[in-house]
């Protein structure tokens, strides 16, 4: 047994020195010894049916499918992996968002592309991207969390390969964070494969300093204060002032001449591209969610804040308390919603207060229960409504010494649940970029009071057009508004 310390870190001396190379792309030596080329793709193609599924699928856009693939292939080519299989989806997702899996997979929301204005500032991101997989990174990230990890699961690499633990860290890969380096390296690569096809380098820090805008608006949106946020990329990418002096400073080694943008090419493509929630899954207006497709609708209390998510629709409260909302489908059958709710869905814990409801015509039930969670001791109020085969599952939880004082609004919560007709559902329209050429008697004040978004409308109104307001709002220049249905 005393042997195994020794065998261990002789593994671990052997794995260190013989797994490092010199990577073409970025010039420096890095350590990716226990995840190969091939892994790489085989994790790619694993992960990629997950991604779609978590992120709302692909944005179903023939057109912007293949503009945004045309670019990435473009760029791809004159990358140090021009050989490699490359694969670009849009996401059906208007979080501000972009990633890369291990084998070329690169994803960007259509709720980034509406956020930038021309071209160039795409390719910034997408460059960005390419960056990640021609680097290495996620088997850089990969190799040195095995290594800094526990005896055994060295000892199980040295002896048996990766395995599971491979298909373990791939599932985490693609949200967890980069270091500061890698950061900086996906951003001088993607402003070197993206100069390489002349477009203007200083697009990688305009559409920086742009989504720095959008998070603190967002944050303000949400009566959050400080640039961090999770609702776009900035969660996960690391010190952005420095990214955003450093590209410039990038951007300067670069010849001046070099200032190709595309800008109407862009905003060509991306006229009528939807903007925030997809109306397929479901959209928030005020305090209610309405789910067209799905053909229902609720209310949130006052003073929650409702998030739209593929899998789950969720609100908050600053004072602790929190609803969870999802649709599923019953396996046991016809059955009393008071059995579904002890015996099926909340069937590990011991409910009490169940009680039987009728709530728009659809038989209901409700029960409670007290649990130890991460957040503390809540009080949880169980909520099952059905409608056929469909079940409509509440969850309210509350600090027990709120139970009380919430138990109204989420009563109220409770009976605006309301199946929608085909007609009603039909006429519920959702939001879309619109494009707009500015006339002389044009104000920024009334464009941005033409913007259908919840408030802030003039924030948003400068945060999407920010390149294109440098200069102060000019006659005759394209602006981005967001708009209902034409």
């Amino acid at each position: 047994m005393k042997l195994l310390a020794p065998i261990a870190a002789l593994g671990l001396l052997a794995l260190s020195t013989t797994g490092c190379s010199v990577n073409p792309a970025t010039g420096k030596q890095s350590f990716t010894g226990l995840m190969s080329e091939q892994q790489e793709q085989q994790v790619g193609k694993q992960e990629h049916p997950k991604i779609l599924q978590q992120f709302g699928g692909a944005y179903d856009h023939a057109a912007m499918s293949q503009y945004v693939d045309d670019l990435g292939q473009r760029l791809a080519k004159v990358s140090e992996l021009p050989n490699l299989k490359w694969t670009f989806t849009v996401l059906d997702d208007p979080i501000i968002n972009a990633f890369a899996l291990p084998g070329g997979y690169i994803y960007i929301s259509r709720g980034l592309i509406g956020l930038a204005e021309n071209e160039a500032e795409l390719a910034a991101v997408l460059g960005h991207e390419i960056g990640h997989v021609t680097a290495r990174h996620s088997a850089q990230r990969y190799s040195k969390s095995v290594l800094t990890g526990v005896g055994a699961t060295l000892l199980g690499m040295v002896v048996g390969g990766p395995a599971g633990d491979l298909a373990n860290y791939a599932g985490q890969a693609y949200i967890a964070s980069y270091s500061r380096d890698h950061e900086m390296e996906a951003d001088m690569l993607g402003i070197r494969y993206m100069t390489k096809l002349g477009y203007d380098p200083k697009a990688s820090a305009t559409f920086f300093k742009k989504l720095a805008e959008h998070t603190e608006t967002t944050a303000r949106m949400q009566g959050q204060k400080g640039q961090q946020s999770h609702y776009n990329i900035f969660a996960s990418h690391p010190d952005t002032r420095s990214r955003i002096v450093a590209s410039e400073n990038i951007a300067k080694s670069y010849p001046a001449d070099l200032n190709l943008i595309n800008r109407k090419v862009f905003l060509a493509q991306i006229d009528g591209l939807e903007y925030g929630p997809s109306i397929k899954q479901g959209i928030i207006e005020g305090q209610r969610f309405i789910h067209p497709d799905l053909r229902f609708r609720f209310d949130a209390p006052e003073g929650f804040t409702l998030i739209n998510r593929p899998d789950l629709v969720a609100a908050i409260h600053d004072n602790g308390s929190a609803m969870v909302f999802q649709l599923t489908r019953s396996k046991a059958g016809k059955i009393p919603m008071t059995q579904y709710l002890t015996s099926v869905w909340a069937n590990k814990y011991t409910l009490q207060d169940v009680q039987p409801l009728t709530i728009d015509g659809l038989e209901a039930a409700t029960a409670i229960v007290r649990l130890n969670t991460q957040s503390g001791v809540r009080d949880i109020r169980y909520l099952a409504i059905a409608d056929g085969d469909e079940i409509f599952q509440f969850r309210f939880l509350t600090p027990t010494n709120l139970t009380q004082q919430m138990e109204l609004p989420f009563r109220r919560t409770t009976y605006s649940f309301k199946r929608l007709s085909y007609q009603e559902a039909k006429s519920i329209k959702g939001l879309h970029i619109d494009l707009h050429r500015v006339g002389r008697g044009d104000t920024i004040t009334s464009l941005a009071q033409r913007m259908k978004v919840e408030k802030l409308q003039e924030d948003w109104f400068k945060v999407l057009n920010r390149e294109t307001l440098q200069d102060g709002l000019q006659a005759g220049e394209t602006v981005k508004l967001v708009v209902k249905d034409r």
